[in-house]
C-alpha cells in the first residue's frame, strides 16, 4: 500500500514539474532547415526549456540552459533492425536527424530535432574529436536508450517546489549536487559527460600543473613569462587533467567549456546578413518609435 501511494505521489509531482509554463519567450524563430545543415553527430544541443522544472534548473545554475541532448543524426538507422523500422514509423524522414536525450517523462530516448523547433537552442561542438572516438561517444549514449529513472525519494521531487529565490547564491549549486537521483537525471548532462570521458575527452576537468602542485593554471592567451630562461608550463601540454564527476555537470558547463565550440547556426547560414539593412523602429520608413515605457512592458 505504501509503495503504491508513493508511486502515485511521484507521478503527480512529476506531471506538475514537466508542465509547460506560461510566458515562455523564443528570441528568434528557428530555421530548422539551416539547423539540420549545420548540426553534426556528436554535437551537444543545449535547450532553454519551457517546463516548470526548467525554470528552477536555470535559476539554480544561473544559466539560460536547462537541458542538453546529444545529436546522433542517422546513427540509429544505420544499426538497422526492428528499432530502425520503428523510428521510420514514428518520425518518417526525421528519423535521420535524431537526438538522444534523458528526460524525467521518458527516461533515455531518441527524439527528433524538430522537438525543439519552438525553443531557444545552442550547438556546442567538441573540438577535434577523432572519428573513432566520436563513434564510441555515440554508441555509449545510444546503448542507454530505454533506461528509466529510479526516483526513490519523494523529497527528490519536492525540492523543486521550494521557492528557489530564497536560496542563497552560495547554496544554489549544492542544492543540485545533493539532490539525489532525480537531479542527476533531469539535468541529463551526466550521461553525455560520461560518454565523452569514456574516450578521455574533457568537458570541465580540473587542470593543474605538475610544476606548480595544487594550483590551477588558466590559459589567458598571452605570451607566457619565462623563468630562468624557460617558459611557464602550458596548460594543455604540461598540465595534469582530473576528470570531473559527471553527476555534477550541468548544461551550461558545455557552453562554458573551452573544449567545445559554440556554433551559431542562424548566423552561419545567413551569409547575406548586413546589420546596415535592418529596419529599426523610429527610422525614416515611417515605423512607430518604441518608447522606453513600451520596452519595459515587453521586456
Amino acid at each position: 500500500m505504501y509503495q503504491r501511494l508513493k508511486q502515485f505521489i511521484i507521478r503527480r509531482l512529476t506531471t506538475i514539474l514537466v508542465r509547460e509554463r506560461m510566458g515562455y519567450r523564443q528570441l528568434l524563430p528557428s530555421d530548422m532547415g539551416r539547423l539540420r545543415d549545420v548540426i553534426q553527430p556528436g554535437d551537444v544541443l543545449l535547450v532553454d526549456g519551457s517546463q516548470r522544472i526548467s525554470e528552477v534548473i536555470k535559476y539554480l545554475t544561473q544559466s539560460s540552459w536547462s537541458h542538453s541532448a546529444l545529436y546522433v543524426g542517422d546513427a540509429l538507422l544505420k544499426r538497422g533492425g526492428p528499432q530502425a523500422d520503428e523510428l521510420h514509423r514514428l518520425y518518417g524522414d526525421e528519423a535521420s536527424t535524431l537526438l538522444v536525450e534523458a528526460t524525467v517523462e521518458t527516461g533515455v530516448a531518441p527524439a527528433p530535432l524538430s522537438k525543439y523547433r519552438n525553443h531557444n537552442v545552442r550547438i556546442c561542438r567538441p573540438f577535434k574529436l577523432r572519428p573513432g572516438d566520436l563513434n564510441t561517444v555515440l554508441a555509449t549514449v545510444i546503448d542507454q536508450i530505454g533506461s528509466k529513472y529510479n526516483i526513490e525519494q519523494i523529497f527528490d521531487l519536492l525540492r523543486y517546489f521550494f521557492p528557489v529565490t530564497l536560496v542563497p547564491k552560495r547554496f544554489r549549486h549544492s542544492m543540485l549536487e545533493h539532490a539525489g537521483t532525480l537531479s542527476k537525471e533531469v539535468i541529463c548532462s551526466a550521461q553525455i559527460t560520461a560518454a565523452f570521458q569514456k574516450v578521455r575527452y574533457p568537458v570541465q576537468p580540473l587542470v593543474t600543473s605538475p610544476r606548480v602542485s595544487g594550483r590551477v593554471q588558466v590559459d589567458t592567451g598571452k605570451p607566457r613569462k619565462k623563468w630562468f630562461g624557460r617558459a611557464e608550463p602550458d596548460l594543455v601540454s604540461d598540465g595534469v587533467f582530473t576528470a570531473c564527476d559527471p553527476n555534477l555537470v550541468t548544461p551550461r558547463d558545455f557552453d562554458l567549456s573551452p573544449y567545445f565550440e559554440v556554433v551559431k547556426s542562424d548566423l552561419l547560414g545567413n551569409r547575406n546578413f548586413d546589420y546596415r539593412k535592418i529596419v529599426w523602429a523610429g527610422s525614416d520608413d515611417g515605423e512607430a518609435e518604441v518608447t522606453d515605457e513600451e520596452l519595459l512592458e515587453t521586456g
